[in-house]
């Protein structure tokens, strides 16, 4: 039996063909992944619904309502609105895990543990204290792994800009105004019945976040309102606050010359923003008692007492919301049942004491170290300014379960994942 011939195999039109006495063509390689171009940092795609929610949560901030008729905080009924919707995405909004998680994870235990340790006489406050903290813990664990979505960041950045502007000017028109008489003289202006320095702490970070818009002819005059607003509550701590942020804010740029221009700058707003408390007789009269009196708003009296009850019971203080009532009766505070310890590090050490204190202490280190790797972001150094400004108003007071730390930490976290990621493609 004869077998056909078989067929001749087709050429590969790719390949060259070899002519007789041709010299081999080049060999193809591929160029190592380090030669190669570094691709853009991937980003994610968060739902609509997720994003909405979370702009929602962003721009009620400025506006708690202290004095409200219903029992729960307008910040917390949008804060679990935003948690809820992480539901239908928890893949992205939980999908990395911060390295500051675990380190509060602990201080909230540690928080139970010192309730249950010091037999606490107001559960029902701590309870509420701590559903705050855990929800609080919650939104800034997926906050920061949705702003990893470029457009997320953004918005939300703008968000709370334009949020704290409408802020401003409620209580420069007389919106829901309130005034309280100080005594040296004179009234301190909030809305809605706001914590004079809780309400400037969030009005730095506004005065900060406009500063950072691009567009000079609309961030120059919002925050010259904001600024306006910042002083017309008559905080010291407040001014601070945005005169920290406004420095690290623009101490940035590659050469000296552009970082010695951004300190011109900060400087230009920090004269203006120094001689509108200056002519403001209240505020004038309490940095001069400050500086003259010593008197600091009754922190004088209160630090020691902290300080005392914690050499008393270093390793899991007196308890969340029992110290408040502790301190009250050692400053022998006539009008209020309890006092806050103004100061987070003397919150912390009198509430859970050291075994509390140091994992908080750990994570919010981590925190900071996260919104500085920031700086070589897209982002520049905005998150770390917003950082520094917010912990500087807590050296005068206490605001741990405040939505604004929380967020502005979230912010770190979130742009410092775009350094990682940048690195992670380079390698």
């Amino acid at each position: 039996m004869r077998l056909a011939p078989s067929r001749p195999r087709r050429a590969n039109p790719s390949l060259p063909v070899l002519q007789p006495g041709a010299p081999p063509p080049p060999s193809r390689t591929v160029p190592p992944i380090a030669q190669q171009a570094v691709r853009a940092p991937a980003s994610i795609r968060v739902p609509l619904p997720v994003r909405l929610a979370f702009y929602l949560f962003v721009f009620s901030i400025p506006f708690e309502m202290p004095n409200r008729t219903i029992p729960v905080e307008i910040t917390t009924i949008t804060g679990a609105i935003f948690l809820l919707t992480t539901l239908f995405c928890a893949g992205i909004a939980y999908h990395k895990i911060p390295r500051a998680l675990g380190w509060f994870a602990a201080y909230l235990w540690f928080y139970g543990l010192s309730t249950f340790f010091n037999r606490s006489e107001h559960l029902g406050e701590v309870a509420a204290l701590f559903v705050n903290m855990v929800e609080l813990v919650l939104v800034w664990w997926a906050g920061s792994n949705i702003l990893r979505d470029p457009r997320v960041m953004r918005a939300a950045l703008l968000t709370i800009a334009f949020a704290c502007l409408i802020r401003a000017l409620m209580q420069i028109l007389g919106i829901a105004a309130h005034e309280h008489a100080e005594w040296l003289g004179g009234y301190r202006v909030t809305v809605l019945g706001q914590n004079p320095n809780w309400s400037a702490i969030v009005l730095s970070i506004g005065f900060v976040a406009v500063l950072n818009l691009r567009a000079k002819l609309i961030g120059w005059p919002a925050a010259a309102l904001i600024g306006l607003a910042l002083v017309q509550t008559g905080s010291r701590g407040g001014l601070l606050c945005a005169a920290a942020g406004t420095v690290m804010l623009l101490w940035h740029g590659k050469t000296l010359g552009a970082r010695l221009r951004g300190v011109g700058l900060a400087f230009l707003a920090l004269v203006m923003l120094a001689v509108t408390a200056y002519e403001t007789p209240m505020l004038r009269a309490r940095f001069e008692a400050s500086l003259e009196a010593h008197s600091f708003a009754g922190r004088e009296n209160i630090y020691p007492a902290v300080l005392s009850m914690i050499r008393e019971r270093p390793f899991l203080g007196w308890g969340p919301v029992d110290n408040q009532y502790e301190i009250a009766h050692r400053i022998e505070e006539e009008r209020l049942d309890r006092r806050d310890a103004h100061n987070i590090l003397f919150e912390l050490f009198s509430t859970t004491g050291i075994f509390g204190a140091v994992p908080f202490l750990i994570g919010l280190f981590t925190n900071f170290r996260e919104s500085w790797r920031a700086r070589r972001s897209r982002w520049g150094m905005l998150p770390f300014a917003l950082l520094v400004a917010v912990l500087v108003g807590c050296l005068s007071g206490t605001w741990i379960a405040s939505k604004f730390l929380w967020f502005v930490m979230a912010i770190g976290v979130g742009a410092a994942a775009y350094v990682r990621e940048d690195l992670t493609c380079a390698a």
